[in-house]
């Protein structure tokens, strides 16, 4: 069994093996591609292989099409992110661009998978995992003190 993933002869990602991740017929539409990856984008969340993915695969550039470090990408471009994740795993940008520090700056970073850079960072939306559910109140934290038999 082969792996294009350093040091994984041990443990390989959840995705190994996978057509779903990537998969190479069965879609013409990005709706059927879609319906094939999604049920498998939160099998990213925990993999700690996501970085590397990224950096081997270089969806953008390679114009991915399928699940590739916790996003799903079609033609090189991220059209769905995993929940939970930030843009940590994703490579630096390269050069600044004139629309960065607006909204669209942002939004471009987030297509073609890179981090967002200083000025844009602003523009990022805020993590609610599930809109519509009430927030919770913080409670100040009490330590527990425990008898241990002597």
């Amino acid at each position: 069994m082969f792996s294009a993933l350093p040091d994984t002869d041990r443990c390989l990602p959840d995705c190994f093996g996978d057509s779903d991740f990537s998969p190479a017929d069965g879609w013409k539409t990005r709706a059927k591609l879609e319906e094939i990856c999604l049920p498998v984008l939160a099998r990213c969340v925990p993999c700690p292989f996501r970085a590397t993915c990224i950096r081997q695969t270089r969806p953008h550039q390679s114009r991915f099409d399928g699940v590739c470090g916790g996003r799903l990408w079609l033609d090189g471009e991220v059209i769905a992110t995993a929940p939970f994740l930030d843009d940590r795993d994703l490579p630096m940008p390269g050069k600044e661009r004139t629309i960065c520090g607006t909204p669209a700056g942002w939004r471009r970073h987030y297509v073609v998978g890179e981090q967002s850079c200083d000025p844009c960072s602003a523009f990022a939306p805020e993590d609610d995992p599930e809109p519509g559910l009430p927030a919770t109140i913080a409670t100040a934290s009490v330590q527990l003190a425990l008898d241990f038999a002597a």
